[in-house]
């Protein structure tokens, strides 16, 4: 989110700080996030034992009781998300540092921590940075329209991590049973879990990728993700302290923790990420080496730019596993190397027979943040998690990488391997593009954009990965074709003015060598996979694409809140379509299911006659009542009581607010949703100036539906044998929106127009609408006859 450099002050306005009363409930707000609270079937002393530790950071970091302030800064991210960012600037009080201003004491890599031991390394409790400014929180609206509250890397990075080690052997442990229970019940009271990762994609994460499926060597219980809402730390095996936090994908979410096919969450989450699966697992948030962190680096003014500070005694808080102070830039830990990559600074050690011995059903609590481990290359249910544990970087790193360098290329491959070459995948489909064009045998030239459009998008894979023309090294389809033609593949035609030399596919050489030897291979792999080539072919030429025009309602914001509506269903929170999902934009079943339900939920069905409901005053006021500006002469002033159902329901519909979605058959893809009505092609006939024999037909309005006006004009001069001319400001007629032209064709055309437009042949006898790709919807063709101006005889 933050990968892009200025992302994090982008659009920001004036920093803010906080009020003591928002502080509090800032505060209260990240205690939810970040902690489950006690078990009433735990040990309560043990929970609050683990639990003061955090809290007494935390209240130190938000409510600020040694100086400081938390600052509120504004930002729309790229994405065109609206967030919140809250900063926190240094301590400047240093009376009350605690112990951990020392210098710290790095722990022997060999040595193997339990969580007691872990609260007694010297964590801090109080605000551990005292020369730079650091951001803690972000606030965002998702896409769902919920408000997500993500504690960011420096936040957590002073917070004991939930998990060092795996719980301890009965065997080994001269504790009771009851000092095994207050371990368990506090590594249950972190809430947000954590994803163990291999050191060689920390870099990946480090250069603003997205953590892949097939990187991901270790997955959390389901319930754990339940409980956080999605969110994720990241962590790199033998370096506990997080190296990311973000969200977990949603298709990955849904079908992990609301999976309906299997009980055993272990054998999901195996179906689901290692080696070899494809896809984004988790969409990282904040990262070690994004810009949040560059701009929280130490200087002379202080991080952020813009907040001055001055230190007082040189208090220094020092992170007692991670072997360096806070206010290094790496949030203390020698791992952390220049926001580039992360090492490994424990051993770690897992009971390998943990995984057989231990009992994973829900009811467990002991289980709860136990996590599926994957072993690499290939995943094994039998297989434990200290092949992958057992890494460890000390001062002679060098032997360690020697003896591990092939599992880290494994792990390297795999994680290129998952990252989709786009310039593969825009050379395949040109070159099945152009296949399918010559099959199809459809005329040339055609303008670029339309065949990118139509030609070499549907060219794609449905069953592999989509297409992103900015990850491919053109950026663009012109510099791409052209090269094409460099080769001899393709010829390329200007536009009329000459300023675009890429403006129409004009010719395709279908003998050139480096086409021949793809559609070799390419009919080879449809054979080998079992499908037809004659089938492809003919499909291309058969299955053309066509718009619809769908009718939408929204529900206003007054009805709903008058009777109280279900906001998901008023949102169409469980469209069927993911375009739809959180619009607002209602089908018109679903807008009678919501006036239906009302009726049962209110119990409003008329008992003496089953067909007529009962207006309550909710529902009145909603359908019924109107103000006195807008009473209508001659309107009743009493209110109805009681009314028949359909005249209730039509009634209902009415006073929706309407919409549209402008749909592509075959598949249903939605192109785009919007209010109102859709916008008309306008086709208008007048008499040519001065003469009342000849006529001039005009239309503007096509690039609504993908059609291009120059395009569109030199083809119907082509067809119908008349002079086009292509007006951006015609003069005497309603103005143009920015990049909209209006066309002019000599002749009365308003049939033919329709005709070539629509698709519809049978609409005029002239043979040039044959072939026409347009596929506009008829509801939208609006013709307009001037005054005097005949209707076309039917022949």
């Amino acid at each position: 989110m933050f990968h892009k450099d200025g992302s994090s002050t982008s659009g920001g306005k004036k920093d803010v700080p906080l009020r003591k009363s928002d502080r509090r409930r800032l505060r209260d707000r990240v205690v939810d996030t970040l902690f489950i609270g006690s078990n009433p079937n735990g040990n309560e002393v043990a929970a609050a034992v683990w639990i003061a530790r955090a809290e007494q950071l935390i209240d130190d970091a938000i409510i600020a009781p040694r100086g400081g302030d938390v600052l509120s800064r504004k930002l729309k991210l790229s994405s065109g998300i609206y967030a919140t960012l809250f900063l926190r600037t240094p301590c400047l009080d240093s009376s009350s540092a605690t112990d951990a201003t020392t210098t710290p004491v790095p722990v022997p890599p060999s040595s193997l921590l339990s969580m007691d031991e872990v609260l007694n390394t010297g964590f801090p409790t109080t605000w551990p940075y005292y020369s730079t400014t650091q951001p803690i929180l972000l606030e965002y609206e998702d896409e769902d329209r919920k408000v997500q509250l993500i504690p960011l890397l420096p936040l957590l990075a002073a917070l004991p991590p939930p998990i060092l080690s795996s719980p301890p052997n009965a065997s080994t442990s001269s504790a009771s049973s009851s000092t095994i229970d207050s371990e368990d019940e506090k590594r249950r009271q972190y809430r947000i879990p954590n994803i163990l990762i291999h050191p060689e994609v920390s870099k990946f994460i480090c250069r603003g990728a997205d953590l892949m499926k097939s990187g991901m060597r270790s997955f959390p219980p389901p319930w754990t993700l339940r409980q956080s809402k999605g969110i994720v730390t990241i962590s790199v095996i033998g370096n506990p302290q997080p190296v990311a936090v973000g969200t977990i994908e949603k298709s990955l979410f849904r079908e992990y923790c609301y999976s309906k096919s299997s009980r055993d969450w272990k054998e999901d989450a195996t179906n689901l990420i290692g080696p070899g699966k494809k896809g984004v697992g988790v969409t990282i948030v904040n990262c070690y080496g994004d810009d949040l962190w560059k701009s929280s680096l130490p200087s002379k003014t202080g991080s952020f730019g813009n907040h001055s500070v001055s230190t007082k005694g040189g208090a220094t808080v020092g992170n007692t596993i991670g072997g360096g102070f806070y206010d290094d830039g790496n949030f203390g830990n020698h791992g952390f190397v220049d926001g580039k990559y992360v090492n490994p600074i424990l051993d770690v050690v897992v009971d390998s027979d943990s995984d057989t011995e231990e009992n994973w059903d829900d009811d467990n609590g002991a289980a709860d943040m136990e996590q599926l481990k994957l072993s690499e290359p290939c995943k094994n249910e039998g297989t434990s998690a200290s092949d992958d544990a057992e890494i460890s970087t000390t001062d002679n790193e060098e032997s360690n990488n020697n003896n591990n360098e092939e599992d880290r290329q494994t792990v390297q491959d795999d994680e290129e391997d998952s990252v989709p070459d786009h310039n593969d995948i825009l050379l395949n489909a040109c070159y099945t593009s152009l296949i399918l064009l010559l099959s199809s045998k459809a005329p040339l030239p055609i303008p670029v954009s339309t065949y990118y459009a139509k030609n070499l998008l549907a060219a794609v894979p449905a069953t592999g990965p989509k297409l992103d023309m900015k990850q491919t090294t053109y950026k663009k389809i012109g510099p791409f074709l052209k090269d094409i033609e460099a080769i001899g593949v393709i010829k390329l035609g200007a536009s009329k003015d000459g300023k675009d030399r890429c403006a129409f596919l004009t010719d395709i050489v279908k003998t050139h060598p480096e086409l021949i030897r793809f559609k070799r291979q390419w009919k080879k792999d449809i054979e080998a996979s079992g499908g037809d080539v004659s089938a492809m072919t003919s499909a291309s030429a058969s299955q053309e694409t066509k718009l619809a025009i769908v009718d939408l309602f929204i529900v206003p914001r007054t009805v709903s809140e008058t009777l109280h509506l279900d906001k998901e269903a008023v949102m169409a929170a469980d469209a069927k379509t993911d375009e739809r999902k959180g619009t607002g934009f209602l089908t018109k079943t679903e807008c009678r299911a919501l006036i239906e339900n009302y009726i049962e939920t209110e119990n409003l069905v008329d008992p003496k006659s089953k067909g007529r409901v009962l207006v309550n005053g909710p529902l009145c006021d909603a359908l019924y009542r109107t103000s006195k500006n807008n009473m209508q002469p001659g309107q009743p002033t009493e209110l109805p009581t009681s009314v028949v159902r359909k005249g209730l329901i039509d009634t209902w519909m009415k006073r929706m607010d309407c919409g549209h979605a402008l749909v592509q058959m075959p598949g249903s893809k939605i192109l785009h949703l919007k209010r109102g009505q859709p916008t008309p092609v306008d086709i208008e006939v007048e008499f040519r100036q001065g003469n009342r024999r000849k006529f001039l037909t005009r239309i503007r309005g096509m690039e609504e539906y993908g059609v291009e006006g120059e395009s569109l004009s030199q083809d119907v001069s082509h067809r119908f044998a008349c002079s086009a001319t292509i007006e951006t400001a015609p003069v005497g007629r309603p103005a143009l929106k920015k990049g909209r032209v209006e066309l002019v064709f000599q002749g009365h055309l308003s049939e033919e127009l329709t005709a070539l437009l629509s698709g519809d042949e049978k609409l005029t006898c002239h043979g040039g609408v044959k072939g026409g790709e347009y596929n506009v919807p008829k509801s939208v063709i609006n013709v307009v006859l001037r005054k005097g101006v005949p209707a076309k005889k039917k022949r």
